[in-house]
This record gives structure tokens, sequence and C-alpha cells, in this order.
């Protein structure tokens, strides 16, 4: 059970990372084409520490379970 909610919870802080880290590179693609470097650096400015902290917590999640469940390298 445990196994199933830490994975749960590394899936699910692996979507939000990804889904900031494209909302921001669109943002920022829309702020080049308009011409707006507010919009570029506000981006980051706006989703970047929220983006980075779900990045780190999830890699720590990740390299905890590789102990908490004694995965072997090459195992899926």
């Amino acid at each position: 059970m445990l196994e199933r909610l830490t994975m749960a919870a590394f899936k699910t802080g692996v979507v939000v990372f990804l889904v900031l880290g494209v909302v921001v590179v669109l943002v920022q693609a829309v702020g080049l084409v308009a011409g707006s470097p507010g919009l570029v650096s506000g981006a980051v400015s706006a989703l970047g520490m929220a983006m980075t902290v779900a990045a780190g917590l999830t890699g720590l999640l990740g390299f905890a379970m590789s102990y908490l469940f004694h995965w072997k390298p090459g195992e899926d």
C-alpha cells in the first residue's frame, strides 16, 4: 500500500512539474512572438519557483523510493 501511495505522489509530481515547464515555455514563446520582454521574464518569475520545487521534491521522492522499495538498476 505504501508503494502505491508513493508512486501516485511521484507520478503526480512529475505531471505537475512537466505541465508547469510547458506553460513557462509556451508563455515565453508568446512573449517572443509578441516582442514582450516582460512576458518572457514574467513567466519565470511567476512559475519558476513552483516548477523548481515540484521537480526537486519529485526527484527526492524518486530517490527515496529506490531505497525504500529496494529497486535494482534496470528494473521497471
